[in-house]
């Protein structure tokens, strides 16, 4: 039987956010996903904790945009993801491999200590690297890093380690790009929205956000995760095939389907789930 990937519970669409830095902003921004179902990851700079950092508004006037003390304020993140930024936020083209190595190591490390959660994913400072920056997080394990460069569309990235956002949430073509993801058919698409929790401060527009996610909230078919669990799901559904009236499942995680006889399966974990092939 042919079959369609749908998302845990079988949702049809997915939404993930990528939010990076660390910033004293990250506490109305991770407010207003918890306030409406989203799930969001934020790449942090561990040695930049509490650092200052001042950017001017839209009216000229200066704006705290510091770094949070990242030890007394655990609790800003509870319920989203923590990824890695690197430690220092360098530009890794300028950095050898070891040098390159210690900035992700050293952040991995550092943020799993504060939070005791492991370190799997994360983002590219400035959106920049080389090819000894993928041998590097080769190296280290990593699942996924995002880049900068927004694609427009919904499709899995051919390269988890570079994993190419739909869209930055000041780009002008936010709403036509949400408004055509709604309607996407396609199989497991997914809409990646990244930038700078700083960004609604300076713009004066934190209710963009909140907008945007009052309208995701209220989509029965979305289904809201982090980096990782968008990533996880997808690596599992990739590997589920149908074979001798069966879908088979080898992967550790449970994976929805939607076959052509227009039933909804779920395969549990490791399991075969034999199927009336009408024959």
């Amino acid at each position: 039987m042919n079959f369609t990937l749908l998302f845990p519970n079988f949702k049809k669409r997915a939404v993930t956010f990528s939010y990076d830095d660390g910033v004293v902003q990250d506490k109305e921004l991770t407010e207003i996903f918890r306030k409406h179902g989203m799930r969001g990851t934020f790449n942090l700079n561990s040695l930049k904790s509490g650092s200052v950092k001042k950017r001017i508004d839209k009216d000229g006037v200066e704006i705290d945009c510091s770094h949070l003390f990242l030890t007394g304020n655990r609790d800003v993140y509870r319920g989203m993801e923590v990824a890695c930024h690197t430690a220092n936020h360098p530009h890794l083209e300028e950095l050898g491999y070891e040098e390159q190595f210690v900035e992700y190591n050293e952040d991995i490390e550092n943020l799993r200590g504060i939070y005791g959660k492991n370190v799997v994913g994360g983002a590219y400072p400035y959106g920049t690297y080389n090819a000894m920056t993928l041998e590097v997080l080769r190296k280290l394990g990593l699942h996924y890093m995002r880049t900068t460069r927004s694609t427009y569309a919904f499709h899995r990235p051919f390269n988890w380690l570079l994993w190419n956002p739909t869209i930055h949430h000041r780009d002008p073509r936010l709403k036509e790009t949400v408004d055509r993801f709604l309607k996407c058919n396609a199989e497991l698409p997914i809409l990646y929205i990244w930038g700078h929790a700083y960004e609604f401060a300076i713009d004066h527009n934190f209710d963009l956000m909140d907008e945007l996610c009052a309208r995701l909230e209220k989509e029965e078919d979305l289904y809201k995760g982090t980096n990782e669990e968008i990533y996880g799901y997808c690596k599992a559904a990739e590997l589920v095939y149908s074979r001798d009236g069966a879908f088979i499942n080898p992967s550790d995680k449970d994976v929805y389907l939607l076959g052509e006889d227009g039933k909804q399966y779920c395969v549990k974990a490791k399991e075969r789930l034999v199927y009336d092939d009408g024959k």
